[in-house]
């Protein structure tokens, strides 16, 4: 199940999709260049997108911030070139951040 929200990275209101699907949280590379910050490390895995293609990640990003109704969590993030959206979560941010999707 997936729905989209408005959040904030550094203070930088941007789309969210929540995912409890995805493989991944992942951020697009122009956001990662607007917010200044690079990859930890290169990816060490495949992502397979929702139209079935293969790709690898450009990075991982340790720890990133989100921002959603006032409350910051962290989260390991792939950094891709996916212009369909700026940023997607999954379960493990979630589950931190106590969000249900019904």
């Amino acid at each position: 199940m997936a729905m989209y929200t408005e959040t904030e990275v550094k203070g930088k209101a941007i789309h969210l999709i929540l995912n409890s699907g995805s493989a991944g949280s992942i951020i697009i590379y122009q956001l990662m260049q607007q917010l200044k910050r690079n990859v930890n490390r290169p990816a060490q895995t495949v992502i397979v997108t929702a139209d079935d293609m293969k790709k690898t990640p450009i990075g991982e990003i340790d720890n990133f911030l989100f921002t959603l109704n006032g409350i910051t969590i962290p989260v390991k993030v792939l950094v891709m070139n996916a212009p369909q959206y700026q940023a997607l979560v999954k379960n493990d941010w979630l589950q931190k951040a106590n969000v249900k999707l019904d």
